[in-house]
């Protein structure tokens, strides 16, 4: 009897491919916990691969064109994030920005909506969103100083010919800093009326005094970055662009 049950033992291990003592052969391997790695990237340890791109969520510096590596996390448990807002079919924008989710906090959103780059509270309406950065594409010739002093038009008619494009240090970026900003005269003109107060001059993509915006000058767009008033959750050195090849694969745009 005792060898009978040996022989159904080893019939019924077999059944289950669950070798009595060994391992069977053939089998697919079973992920460890830590290890949720998608099949697709065994490089994306730790994270997720992103649904647009495919890109690890990790935040790998080499995603980017460039980082800030002096910007501090907010809190202790908060990381960088790989995120990405869908600009066409063929071109999404990639950056790295902080998720304080591990520290209870609501998770900031990311959207495209008419050329702006939003953010917002998850759970909060798209309406009330915040503004992160306006994207210019350069057209042919088109320099980023060019397309600075075209949104003009949008300012106060008196100061339109008063503005001037002026060179301007940091933050760190991947392309160059400058600003769009009222001349000598209309300046000394401003500063009187305003002694005491903070003023804005030469249009919404020009001086704020009551918050820190900036244009970053690239190859072939211009980027007007909106700060606010806060340390944004966002690394503004890290907004990098990428392109859809025929073959279907993302590839990061110099």
């Amino acid at each position: 009897m005792a060898g009978q049950n040996r022989v159904l033992l080893g019939l019924v291990c077999a059944l289950l491919a669950a070798g009595c003592g060994g391992e069977p052969t053939g089998a697919p391997a079973v992920p460890v916990a830590g290890d949720t790695v998608a099949a697709a990237d065994a490089t994306c340890r730790n994270g997720a691969l992103l649904p647009i791109t495919g890109l690890c969520n990790t935040a790998d510096p080499s995603l980017f064109l460039a980082t800030d590596e002096t910007i501090e996390t907010f809190a202790t448990r908060c990381l960088w994030r790989t995120e990405e807002v869908q600009l066409s079919a063929d071109e999404v924008l990639v950056f790295r920005a902080q998720d304080c989710s591990p520290e209870g906090w609501v998770r900031t959103v990311y959207s495209h909506v008419g050329g702006y780059v939003k953010d917002r509270m998850d759970g909060t309406p798209e309406d009330q969103a915040g503004f992160a950065l306006q994207i210019f594409p350069l057209a042919a010739g088109e320099s980023p100083e060019d397309a600075a002093m075209k949104t003009l038009e949008l300012a106060p008619e008196d100061q339109r010919g008063r503005c001037i494009v002026a060179k301007k240090q940091g933050p760190k970026l991947a392309g160059y800093p400058f600003a769009l900003e009222p001349g000598p005269e209309l300046k000394a003109e401003l500063d009187a009326l305003y002694p005491d107060e903070p003023y804005d001059a030469c249009g919404p993509n020009g001086f704020t005094g009551d918050a820190m915006q900036f244009w970053e000058g690239r190859k072939t767009v211009a980027l007007f970055h909106m700060l606010g008033q806060d340390t944004p959750a966002w690394d503004p050195a890290s907004f990098t662009f990428y392109h859809r090849a025929a073959d279907g694969r993302w590839a990061k745009a110099s």
